[in-house]
């Protein structure tokens, strides 16, 4: 017996997906242990990456963990540092500070 399934085309693989991140999205986590409840990690930080663009780099997992200590340390994000220095590295080449977190 010969039998053939039948193969989803790309874009309705991709509709599929799509319908799933939806309704992952529309999902809200149980309270933590503080009693709060949270919102979708995709739909918090998909509104507050709107515009944006990821910048990164493949560093040995010592740097990863000095990073963010320091920002611990700091009290502060991983992002902000890597704003900062990367201003400091515009500076250092007569550029504009635009690098916000």
């Amino acid at each position: 017996m010969n039998v053939q399934k039948s193969k989803r085309s790309l874009s309705e693989a991709l509709q599929a997906v799509d319908i799933r991140k939806s309704n992952l999205a529309l999902t809200q986590q149980p309270p933590d242990d503080t009693g709060r409840q949270e919102s979708s990690p995709t739909v918090a930080s998909a509104s507050a990456r709107a515009g944006k663009r990821l910048i990164g780099g493949h560093f040995d997992k010592s740097v990863s963990r000095q990073l963010r200590e320091l920002a611990a340390r700091e009290d502060t994000t991983v992002q902000a540092l890597l704003a900062e220095a990367i201003n400091m590295l515009f500076v250092s080449r007569s550029l504009p500070e635009i690098a916000q977190p």
